[in-house]
Order: structure tokens, then C-alpha cells, then sequence
């Protein structure tokens, strides 16, 4: 038994089941989570070390280079990059896509494990961590008060951050302040060398004396007692009462003698602001699979009951929210869907002008979409940018099966069959082309599952939502709709004949109209196919251009900015320049909050430089700017960004660089254009970048060119005689060792107070430490006991070393990088390539270049959607010659795919849109949707030919019969994406390029098909029609 035959001979039953499917909607969607994007996992993960006070040379010759080689040796790597800067090494490992990063970060730690011993004592652990984009902070404040931000920063770890941790669905709240708390341990260096002590007893002094060591137990009476050594901290005298060591006359010496011992914050070559203010930040993040708008909220719940109560009244600014984020971009989805779907459903009671029908075929939207959230929820989906963008894509879609069931049915009551009859005959005529239809738009999506990287995630997810909806919605045509118009149209009244009603007649007109004018067509073939290729290669000649790119450029509500000074800028420079940046800023009203970062922190863990508080230098500065949400101001990020640069002052050397935190989000580069130089001298690498920027500086739509390899930092260098040091009883390490305890400073030990641990750092006071002088001054101790000084076993220059090495599958790679501003990527990008052809023809053996960043991902994305498309194209094929169980006429149909290709083009050219990877994704859910009308229109011309109606006759009859329901599916779709096409609303950049290729695509290929394609079967019949002179159209 059919489905509709069984709906309309157990109407209860197939009730209950609609019901079912309500009632498990309706608690799937409770249970959904709410994201920006899906849970995207990048197969990516880093190793983070920290070598405190090493150059970046030092630290790829001794940790960057050795961990490389290990991480390359595990199992499905596909590349390995590396940046190394003062104090840190931070690598990261792409892994095949489809790799559990859970076994992944595991062998690399097995294998850093078994390598360990190899790396440099003083450097860090190595952190091993992998990305996903659940960890992204849910919401980011920078908070503000009058008191100093080392107290606020402890209230708001204490008072405030374990309650956000408590709340359902985050993860973690972690507070970054730029005050930082430390005991210094400030050594005279006369007073020390007068005693003749050395640095190293006093640091090995320090870390015997402050401990609590456990002895044990002994019995006593029956009883157990522990034994304890009590020698910890106690306060800052225990420190100073300290001995260090004896005086030729026995006496002890204490480190009050030879040190100043002060409570004070760690030395820092860094300043942060937030809204001009001193101030702390707070980062939130939410656990796996919670929904980001629920714990945002939350949280923001929790901060506003707090307000009031906290010590120092702090204030919070939201710099990032991610829950605000989604709510904008989740309410704008559904107000497409809405309209559109009120578009379509209003399209169809024009058409008929009755209730009923209206009525029923409106059901399936609600019906198909509630479903949906059944299939989303047992796939572990969330409703997110890309899944709900599906089903406001698909919601036109949803009715389309809907309508050509009650046409069919409508039909049958014409010819007098009663309800039920009507209502069963007219479904199961057409249930096989219905389903075919599905099927072919289905079928499309089948390969992007197995599409790679972020475009194969994002596109499954796309897709998955719009498959579901559609299988919803022709299980809802086959059942709800043959029982509902069993039940609507049993009456007299509501089966009065169609065709009497005045909007029958007038259809009847159009009807006649369209048969007049495909009848000359068909005795114009050559013409009309003529004309329909040379609009095609018309559309053609209009892609260069289009222009293209990888994604839409996202108007978001924060701005990322970097003013990068010349190296070797002091913090005080750079923060001057800063000022005036956000100076401009403040006065201007889209602009909402401002934080600012400059410079880095002397020492930092590897927490640190994987939370994005990384070491950049005294030279660079970066800004978070919040902006007011895009209904409230009248300009793009862009445009803000731009009038920003117009003001900034013509300082020389400054460079302003805007960051694209979307692409960055997504795994990308932080800027579209990326070329990436590779070679093995750093100096040559420079020169060879310097010219590039020079080759490419006159691109009018380039900005923010810049390479990253900077000018090298001063520094001093020390080579230690190996022969005189080793005469002397010194190696290498102790001489290092030494030298690093006295400028840069040593943590001897761990001061507690209450719960708080702090360091106790060591080094000799500034004014012994502050030039080369000084440098060459430093006392060391002989095997024999004998002071000498550093100059005596060490050769002590000045020179330059790079700030930063990029390395890219263990080789040298330097980036030359840019933003674009009013031109397209891969226009620019074509004209960089023209710029560099004879740069790139005269580079030395060894070295070449690649291009990266978005244009690289563009790049790969058409190739794999290429790819997707043309298997889509086969798929829709072998579905249709199932189902026509003919080879020759699903081809026949595959023609209104290059139809649609027309729309598709004129469509982007009018808008001004780009062609992108939305705009590729919807090409490619278009051929699905464009050989639907096809189907409807051949499937019922070889049902009239099987009933022996003259082949002639058979095409005008077929065509002209099926006109209603191609117009109505056609233009209900169309309908339902133009709120979609058109939206200017938050998160409407991805899908309005969308939008835009199928709605255009969709009506330039339903007006050309009722044309083209009964032409088209008519020559693969070999049904002759005699063509007549042109005149006499």
C-alpha cells in the first residue's frame, strides 16, 4: 500500500504519526545548541615552549628545529609551521582532515617525551594543545576600576571568576592583568664581590632555606606523630635574615647585606588600557557542545547581580560576545524565513484563490521544519549560521512538492472523482516524479560529505539541514497532504469545479497564451536554441568581470587594528602612538569600547602565548575596538577602518594594519593575501621581502603591506672561550647561566601568602646591568675559587637579531602580507603574480615562492566544489535515469542547469556580488532545483504519449497542463530566498551570495525551460515540427 492510499484510508493513524512528529520536533529543538558556526575541530595542533630571555635564534637552533623534526615523524601530518620569537617557540601541526586529534596530541607528546632530554634545561615544558572553535571565548570583557589593577585583578579572580565558572556551560574564566606581583631580590653587586659571594650561592641559598620538608613519623605511646622540617617564607625578613654565606672572619652574611629585598610588581615592557583606563581582562569560555547564546547570557545574567557588591566598584565593558553574536545573526535567519515563507504562501492563494489548498500546501513549511529538528538533533548539529541558513534557503522549497500534489489532485476532482479517490490518484501519480525531484536536489549534497577541509564542513552542514527539510517535506506531501485534502474537499461547495471560477478563467488565458507562443517555439527550434546559447556565452563573457574571493567579507561589530612602530621602539614610543590612534577613536560615535595592548611581558608561560598575550615587542601595539551593532550606525567595519587610516597622522616608519577576525575564527589567514618567500639565509629572505613590497606597493586596492621579517633587534652577543673557560673550570652552561641570573633575573623560589604564590625573583640591580660595560663586569666564580669577570673568558659584541623566524615544513619562510580595500582577491592577486613573473624568474637555487592566506584557501575551495559539482551533476543524472528508466531523457533535463548558470551570472553582475564559495554552493544546490521543473514537465508528456496521444500534441499538452505547478514550485522558491538575497542584515554575507545565485539562477531557468526543453525532446524524439519563416512569429 502507497503512503498516500494508506493516509487517506487511516486518516487517524497517519494524524497521529503528523502529531509524533510535532511533539519530537518541538523537544528536539530544546535540546539544540545555539552557535555562530558549527563545532568546527581544525586539525591542527600546537606545541607551545617558553625559553625566557632567549633570542629567537637561539631558540630555533636548540627547540623549534629539534621539536619539528619529532612532530613531522607522527602519523598524518600534512604540514608543519613554526614561529619563533623572544622567548618562545610556538609550533603548529596540520593533520589530515578526518584525524582524531585525542590519539594525534597524544603521539606527540609520546614522542616530545622520548626527545625531551635533548632540549635545554631552562626552557619550559612543552604545551601540547589542540583548536576547536568551541574554544573560542564565548564572551571577552575588559574591566575597569580606580583602584590598581593588581588588587582589582585579585578581586576579580576570587570573587568573581569562580562564580562564572559555576554556571552551566562554561568551561573556564580566566583574568589576565598586566600588573603582576613578585618579591625582588635587588643584589649590589660591590657589596656581593666586597664579601667575595657570587650570585649562585645566593640563589642556591635562597632555595634551601625556604621548604617544608616531610621526615616522616615516629610512635609514641601508641601513637603516631608526623615529623616535619618547618623552614618555609614566613615574610619578607625570613628572606632577608637569609644566610648566604661566611666572611674570612667567620661571620654570616645575610642577604640583607648585599640585596634590597622589595615586594613589587614584575618588570613589564608592556601597558594595556581599556578605555583609557588601567584595567584587568576577563575571557570566558564555554565547555563543548553548550549553547553559546544560553551561557553568554548566563554569564551576563551573573556579572549584572554581582555590579554593587564587588570590592573597587569595577566596571565591565564587553569587548567581545559571542552569545550577542548569534542571537543577531539567528533572529535575522529566521526573519528571512519568515518572509519568505509568508512570500510563498501568499504567491500560492493568488494563484488559486482558495483557502483550502492555500491552507494545506502552507502545512508543510511548519511541518518539514519541525522535523528537520529531529534529524539536526540525533546528528549532533546545532543550530548555528549555516544550518539555519539552510532551511531559510530551503523553506520556499518546502512546498514545492506540496503544490504539484494538489494540482494533480485538483485535477482529478475536475474530472468528478470524489475526495478521497481524487486525493489518492492525484498523489500517486505524481509521487514518483515528486520523489525523483527530491532526490536530484538531494543528491547534490552527497558530495560534499566528502569534500575536505573547512569548506567540507561547512557545506555538510548546509546541506544535512536542507536534505532533512526536504525529505520532511515530501513525506508531509505524500501523507498530510492527500489526507488533508480528503477532509477539506468533501463537501459539495469546496468541489465545485475549478475551472468556473474566475481566476480558473483567467489562467485558462495564460494557459492559452503560453501554448500559442511554445507552439511557434517548437516551429522556431533553431532560433530559440540559438538564442538561449548565445545568452550563455554572453553570461560567460561577464565572469572576469565578476571578480572573485573566498568568503564574503563579514561586517562584524569588533575591529582588530595593529600599529607596528620600527623595531627597537621603546614601550613609551609606541604607547604614545597608540594614544593618538585611539584619541581618533574616541570622538568618533559608531565607536563603543577601546582596549588596548603594547608591547609584551618580559617573561610569560605557555599559557600566555596560546591565550593570544603573546610576545610581540616593544614596537607593536594592538587594539580591540567594539562597534555599535550594525542597525545603530550607517557604515560597514570596513569603512570605519578605512576613515580611521584617513585620519591617522603621516608619522614616519608607522605601519596600521587591519586584522580580519572572521577568517581568523575559521581557521585562516588574518589577512587575504599571503606570499610566502622560502630560502635559508634570513638576510637574503629580507632583501628578497623588501623587494616584493616594493614590486607590489603601487597596487591601488592593496593596504597594509608589510613582510614578516622585521628589522633585526640590537642585542648583545656573548661567545665564551671554550679553552679558557674550561682552564678555568667553567663551561658554557654556568657561564650563560650566570650571566642570564644577573640581567635578566632568576625565580630562586616560591613565596607563600595565604593562597597566593609568589616568585622571588633574583638579579643584580639596574645600574649594574644597564650597558655593555656592565655586561663585560659580571663576576664569575673559578674552580679554584677565584672571581674573575665575564670579559676574561667571553668575546662581547654588539649586533642584530631577528625578532621573528617563520618556518614552514622545517624550511625558512618569510610572508609578505595585505589587506584589500575596493577590489576583489583574485583580480589582485593576478596582478601581484603579472608584478612578481620576473622577481620570481631570478630568484637563487633554493628559493621560490608560494601564495597563501584566503587566496589560497579560495583557491582550493573551487577546486574542491569544482569537483562536488560535477559529481553532483552525475548524481542528478543516474537518479533521473532510475526513475525514467531512459537514457537519453534526464539529459534532456540536464539542459536547464546552463540556463540557470545565466540567471546565476546576470544575477551576481546587478548586485555587485563577487563569486565566491557561497555563490559555488549555490550553483550547486541550483542544479538539484533546476531539473525539478524539467521532470514534472517530462515525466507528464511520456505519461501522455504512453496513453497514446499524438507526440506532437503530447509536448504542447504536457507543457501547458504542468505551466501552474511549474510556476507555482518555481516562484515559491524564488520567493522564499529574496528576504535571504537581499538582507543587509547581521550574518547576511554568507547567506545572501546564496540567495542571490538561486533565485536568479531559478527564474532565469523556469522562464527558459518551458521553452528550451520541449524543443530540446522534441529533437531527441525526432518529433518533427515544420519550421516556419521568422516573419510570421
Amino acid at each position: 500500500m502507497k503512503l498516500p492510499e494508506f493516509s487517506v484510508k487511516h486518516k487517524v493513524t497517519a494524524s497521529m504519526m503528523a502529531m509524533i512528529l510535532v511533539v519530537l520536533g518541538a523537544i528536539s529543538f530544546t535540546r539544540l545548541g545555539l552557535d555562530f558556526f558549527p563545532d568546527l575541530e581544525f586539525p591542527t595542533v600546537s606545541v607551545i615552549t617558553t625559553y625566557t630571555g632567549a633570542s629567537s635564534e637561539d631558540i630555533e637552533k636548540v627547540l623549534t628545529r629539534p621539536l619539528e623534526q619529532v612532530v613531522s615523524s607522527v602519523n598524518r601530518v600534512k604540514k608543519v609551521t613554526s614561529q619563533t620569537s623572544e622567548g618562545v617557540s610556538v609550533i603548529s601541526v596540520e593533520f589530515e582532515w578526518g584525524t582524531n586529534l585525542d590519539f594525534a596530541a597524544q603521539d606527540i607528546r609520546d614522542q616530545i617525551g622520548l626527545s625531551e632530554q635533548y632540549l635545554p634545561e631552562e626552557a619550559g615544558d612543552p604545551l601540547v594543545m589542540k583548536f576547536s572553535f568551541s574554544q573560542f571565548p564565548v564572551i571577552f570583557y575588559g574591566i575597569t576600576s580606580d583602584i590598581p589593577a593588581m588588587k582589582l585583578r585579585t578581586i576579580i579572580e576570587d570573587e568573581v571568576a569562580p562564580r562564572l565558572e559555576r554556571i552551566d556551560g562554561v568551561a573556564s574564566a580566566r583574568v589576565f592583568a598586566m600588573d603582576e606581583r613578585e618579591i625582588l631580590v635587588d643584589v649590589d653587586k660591590a657589596s656581593l664581590e666586597s664579601r667575595g659571594l657570587t650570585l649562585d650561592q645566593v640563589l642556591m641559598a635562597l632555595r634551601a632555606e625556604n621548604l617544608n620538608l616531610p621526615a616522616g613519623s615516629i610512635v609514641e605511646r601508641y601513637s603516631e606523630i608526623l615529623v616535619r622540617t618547618m623552614g618555609e617564607f614566613l615574610d619578607l625578613d625570613d628572606i632577608r635574615k637569609t644566610v648566604v654565606g661566611m666572611t674570612a672572619t667567620g661571620e654570616p652574611v645575610y642577604v640583607a647585606d648585599v640585596a634590597e629585598v622589595k615586594d613589587t610588581l614584575k618588570e613589564m615592557r608592556y601597558a594595556a588600557r581599556i578605555q583609557k583606563k588601567n584595567g584587568v581582562y576577563l575571557i570566558v569560555s564555554k565547555r563543548s557542545g553548550a549553547n553559546s547564546q544560553i551561557a553568554s547570557s548566563a554569564v551576563k545574567k551573573e556579572i549584572a547581580s554581582l555590579i554593587g557588591t564587588i570590592p573597587g566598584n569595577p566596571v565591565f565593558h564587553v569587548a567581545m560576545d559571542q552569545g550577542d553574536m548569534i542571537e543577531q545573526v539567528t533572529s535575522n535567519t529566521i526573519r528571512n524565513a519568515w518572509v519568505g515563507g509568508l512570500l510563498a504562501i501568499l504567491l500560492i492563494f493568488l494563484f488559486l484563490r482558495n483557502w483550502r489548498p492555500t491552507f494545506i500546501i502552507s502545512l508543510a513549511i511548519p511541518l518539514s521544519i519541525i522535523s528537520t529538528f529531529i534529524a539536526l538533533y540525533a546528528a549532533g548539529y546545532t543550530l548555528n549560521l549555516l544550518t539555519l541558513g539552510g532551511l531559510a534557503l530551503g523553506v520556499g522549497m518546502l512546498v514545492d512538492n506540496a503544490i504539484v500534489v494538489i494540482e494533480n489532485v485538483y485535477r482529478h476532482l475536475e474530472e468528478g472523482e470524489g475526495a478521497d479517490d481524487a486525493s489518492m490518484a492525484g498523489a500517486g501519480e505524481v509521487g514518483m516524479a515528486i520523489t525523483a525531484s527530491t532526490l536530484t536536489t538531494i543528491a547534490v549534497f552527497f558530495p560534499m560529505i566528502f569534500a575536505s577541509g573547512i569548506t567540507g564542513k561547512m557545506t555538510q552542514a548546509l546541506g544535512l539541514s536542507i536534505a532533512f527539510s526536504l525529505v520532511a517535506s515530501l513525506f508531509v506531501a505524500l501523507t498530510v497532504v492527500p489526507l488533508s485534502t480528503s477532509l477539506l474537499f468533501r463537501t459539495k461547495k469546496s468541489l465545485k469545479s475549478i475551472a468556473k471560477a474566475p481566476e480558473e478563467r483567467q489562467f485558462a488565458k495564460a494557459k492559452a497564451f503560453y501554448r500559442k507562443w511554445l507552439d511557434k517555439a517548437l516551429h522556431h527550434r533553431r532560433w530559440v536554441l540559438g538564442g538561449a546559447l548565445l545568452a550563455f556565452v554572453l553570461s560567460l563573457a561577464i565572469v572576469p568581470f565578476l571578480g572573485t574571493e573566498f568568503m564574503p567579507a563579514q561586517d562584524q561589530d569588533m575591529l582588530m587594528l595593529k600599529v607596528r612602530m620600527p623595531v627597537g621602539t621603546s614601550l613609551e614610543e609606541t604607547d604614545r602612538v597608540v594614544g593618538l590612534v585611539e584619541d581618533i577613536m574616541v570622538a568618533m560615535p559608531e565607536i563603543t569600547m577601546i582596549s588596548a595592548q603594547v608591547g609584551s611581558q618580559v617573561e610569560q608561560d605557555a599559557g600566555d602565548a596560546a591565550s593570544g598575550f603573546s610576545n610581540a615587542g616593544t614596537h607593536e601595539g594592538l587594539l580591540w575596538v567594539g562597534l555599535a551593532k550594525r542597525d545603530k550606525r550607517t557604515e560597514s567595519d570596513k569603512q570605519i577602518t578605512e576613515r580611521i587610516r584617513a585620519k591617522l597622522p603621516n608619522l614616519r616608519g608607522v605601519k596600521f594594519e587591519a586584522l580580519d577576525m572572521s577568517q581568523m575564527m575559521l581557521g585562516g589567514a588574518s589577512a587575504p593575501v599571503e606570499i610566502k618567500l622560502f630560502g635559508k639565509d634570513l638576510a637574503a629572505l629580507k632583501s628578497q621581502a623588501d623587494q616584493i613590497v616594493q614590486l607590489i606597493s603601487g597596487i591601488e586596492s592593496v593596504r597594509d603591506l608589510t613582510h614578516s621579517m622585521a628589522a633585526g633587534k640590537p642585542e648583545v652577543r656573548i661567545r665564551v672561550d671554550r679553552e679558557r673557560a674550561y682552564r678555568l673550570g667553567l663551561s658554557v652552561y654556568q657561564v650563560a647561566n650566570t650571566v642570564q641570573t644577573a640581567t635578566l633575573g632568576k625565580v630562586a623560589t616560591r613565596y607563600r601568602e595565604g593562597s597566593d604564590e609568589i616568585d622571588v625573583r633574583l638579579r643584580f640591580k639596574e645600574r649594574y646591568r644597564d650597558s655593555m660595560d656592565e655586561v663585560r663586569s659580571i663576576p664569575l666564580r673559578t674552580a679554584a675559587g677565584q672571581t674573575i669577570y665575564l670579559e676574561q673568558v667571553a668575546d662581547i659584541s654588539a649586533g642584530e637579531g631577528p625578532i621573528m623566524i617563520n618556518r614552514e615544513n622545517q624550511a625558512r619562510r618569510v610572508s609578505v602580507t595585505a589587506n584589500i580595500s575596493g577590489g576583489d582577491l583574485g583580480g589582485v592577486v593576478r596582478e601581484i603574480k603579472g608584478r612578481l613573473a620576473g622577481f620570481e624568474r631570478g630568484l637563487p637555487p633554493g628559493y621560490f615562492l608560494e601564495y597563501g592566506g584566503s587566496y589560497k584557501q579560495m583557491t582550493d575551495a573551487f577546486v574542491i566544489l569544482a569537483g562536488a559539482f560535477a559529481l553532483a551533476l552525475l548524481l542528478v543524472y543516474m537518479v533521473m535515469a532510475s526513475q525514467f528508466e531512459h537514457f537519453g531523457h534526464p539529459f534532456i533535463i540536464m539542459f536547464t542547469v546552463p540556463l540557470g548558470i545565466i540567471g546565476v551570472i546576470i544575477g551576481l553582475f546587478v548586485t555587485g556580488r563577487t563569486l565566491s564559495l557561497a555563490v559555488l554552493i549555490g550553483v550547486i544546490l541550483l542544479a538539484g532545483i533546476a531539473v525539478n521543473n524539467g521532470i514534472v514537465m517530462i515525466d507528464y508528456i511520456n505519461q501522455l504519449i504512453r496513453r497514446g496521444v499524438d507526440k506532437r500534441e503530447a509536448i504542447l499538452q504536457g507543457a501547458t497542463t504542468r505551466l501552474r505547478a511549474v510556476l507555482l514550485t518555481a516562484l515559491t522558491t524564488v520567493l522564499g530566498t529574496l528576504p535571504m538575497a537581499f538582507s543587509r542584515s547581521s550574518g547576511s554575507e554568507f547567506r545572501a551570495p546564496m540567495g542571490v545565485a538561486i533565485a536568479f539562477g531559478l527564474t532565469a531557468t523556469t522562464v527558459l525551460t518551458l521553452f528550451v526543453i520541449p524543443i530540446i525532446y522534441s529533437i531527441f524524439n525526432k518529433i518533427r515540427f515544420k519550421e516556419k519563416k521568422v516573419a510570421a512569429v
